[in-house]
């Protein structure tokens, strides 16, 4: 992920007006294609959990605990009631699925990130026929819409992708600044160096504000940072191993595979052969 707009702590937004990406329960359930140009948006959380499908440009979501950079053919749920900030790209398409916080069907805390497999994007494609004036009492929307909600436990089931946790602590903070520029070189002995505290310390500043270990964090922020290489700038497998911190392809293959389901590879051919755009029925 890029470092230039990285930040080291959550700050409550505004909840700002305008907000194209919200939905209050006025309106039913529904689906919308935004093309908000570039943005920068809060909101304290709203009524409706919803799905972020990026089509085109990129999205960076913000929420208390941490914050994803999400690419084309890639999705997001935020839950309702969840504060967030969103900044988008000036050329981002985004699909918006608004749904019922009643019967979704949710296991993860916070938002949760995820690639938009085949069955999303035409379903959320054929769902892009009922816009905000849907009629309410329209039974086959209704329950197709109900659909999508239970199949969220499915489609988000994959590890925690795009995600770079925020600290609370100094000492967290510093160390996981320095290990964003760092992966291809990074150890715990050189970030707590870096964050002025003993490798003991760091070790607890992970568990107690992050309720992870530093090796589980490494593990995630080198895998997010794989999948961006992989996604958005075409890097080699080999280049892409070498710059998030792995000496042997097999060893990288290994542990991209745990962690998103497919050999890296294959996640880049079904990432650019797949499309980004949501396929709309007739």
């Amino acid at each position: 992920m890029s470092t230039d707009c990285a930040r080291a702590d959550w700050e409550m937004p505004q909840d700002d007006p305008g907000n194209p990406f919200k939905c209050t329960d006025e309106f039913a359930e529904c689906v919308e294609k935004v093309k908000p140009g570039k943005l920068r948006i809060g909101s304290l959380g709203d009524p409706k959990n919803k799905i972020l499908c990026i089509e085109q440009g990129s999205v960076k979501i913000e929420g208390p605990h941490g914050q994803w950079t999400l690419l084309p053919a890639h999705m997001i749920f935020v839950p309702h009631g969840r504060p967030y900030r969103i900044y988008t790209s000036a050329d981002a398409v985004v699909g918006v699925v608004h749904l019922s916080a009643q019967h979704t069907v949710w296991e993860h805390e916070g938002c949760w990130a995820a690639p938009t497999n085949s069955l999303a994007k035409e379903m959320l494609g054929y769902a892009l026929r009922w816009g905000r004036d849907r009629a309410a009492d329209d039974p086959v929307a209704n329950a197709y819409f109900n659909a999508l909600s239970l199949l969220c436990k499915e489609w988000f089931q994959c590890s925690r992708m795009m995600w770079i946790p925020f600290g609370e602590s100094v000492e967290l903070k510093r160390a996981i600044a320095y290990s964003r520029t760092r992966l291809e070189s990074v150890t715990i002995e050189l970030a707590a160096e870096a964050a002025g505290t003993s490798v003991r310390t760091l070790r607890r500043h992970f568990q107690d504000e992050l309720g992870m270990s530093w090796r589980r964090f490494l593990k995630e922020l080198r895998m997010a940072r794989a999948i961006e290489l992989l996604t958005l700038r075409r890097l080699s497998v080999t280049q892409t191993a070498l710059e998030v911190g792995f000496n042997s392809v097999a060893a990288f293959t290994l542990a991209f595979t745990s962690f998103t389901g497919k050999t890296p590879s294959a996640y880049t051919k079904d990432f650019f052969s797949s499309g980004s755009a949501l396929a709309v029925g007739p």
